[in-house]
């Protein structure tokens, strides 16, 4: 079936109640239409346990992992989430991790790469950065992972459509001042690499950070199909139909003709240093 059903689980996330969001997550899962489902930034700990970091960081076979695989195989849902992950080699790193969770039970996990450090944002204080770019084989599309500030940076979005991504997913814990950005640039990742985009923001307050909501599910010509409400919380179903994506990439073919020597050319710049 190319048509697949979406739900964005746009909540408020309790610091350092990560048995307590894995209940709520537990329950919205079962309820939600939604064979794929998406929770904000860090979703299980909040956004950011800071001094707590390290005890709430987990790894891919910790117990709160572990529970979500299993829902996910139970439900045969995708389930798209964020949780602190510790590095698996190297004792003391952590990082701001999306995690998808398949109905088949797989796990797929991506380490994010643009770490934020500038006005209320302190990430690379806390978290060490990712390195890899993931796409992962969900059981009802093929899911390309980011998170948050990524979404800036259009080389990464490109990348995995080039990897064979169906469906771009955002998971954010953007404040007010944030989301204006976001608005505008989620439908040009969805124009031009003709791909859903499904961003999921957090909502309420931690410290000085008021988050906004606003989560949106964007089509291949970056067309809002469903729009979260401002602050509040909000459950928001989408359908997409992933046969569209060939439709919207035979009239405007902006992944065939991307320009590989265009790439080169800039990653031997910023090879370089010279930036200017």
């Amino acid at each position: 079936m190319s048509r697949v059903q979406v739900t964005l689980a746009q909540v408020t996330c309790q610091l350092h109640d990560k048995a307590g969001n894995l209940r709520r997550m537990r329950g919205i899962v079962r309820k939600a239409k939604g064979k794929i489902v998406i929770f904000p930034e860090l979703s299980l700990t909040g956004y950011l346990p800071r001094d707590d970091l390290f005890g709430q960081a987990e790894t891919v076979v910790g117990p709160t992992i572990t529970s979500v695989l299993k829902l996910a195989k139970d439900t045969r849902k995708d389930i798209v989430f964020g949780c602190p992950m510790k590095d698996e080699r190297v004792p003391g790193l952590v990082y701001n991790s999306c995690l998808l969770a398949t109905g088949h039970g797989r796990l797929y996990r991506y380490d994010k790469m643009y770490l934020p450090t500038f006005g209320p944002f302190e990430e690379r204080v806390f978290f060490a950065e990712g390195k890899d770019v993931v796409v992962g084989e969900g059981r009802h599309a093929k899911i390309g992972l980011t998170i948050c500030y990524d979404m800036f940076f259009p080389e990464l979005a490109k990348l995995e459509t080039l990897l064979g991504a169906q469906l771009l997913v955002n998971i954010s814990a953007a404040p007010t001042t944030s989301l204006p950005f976001f608005r505008r640039v989620i439908p040009g990742r969805a124009v031009e690499n003709a791909i859903y985009v499904a961003y999921c923001n957090m909502v309420g307050v931690h410290g000085s950070l008021v988050f906004g909501g606003g989560s949106v599910v964007c089509g291949p010509r970056g067309e809002e199909i469903e729009v979260g409400k401002p602050l509040d919380e909000d459950i928001v179903e989408a359908e997409i139909d992933l046969s569209e994506i060939d439709v919207a990439r035979r009239f405007r073919p902006t992944v065939r003709d991307t320009r590989v020597e265009i790439l080169d050319e800039m990653g031997a710049l910023l090879r370089s240093g010279k930036k200017d």
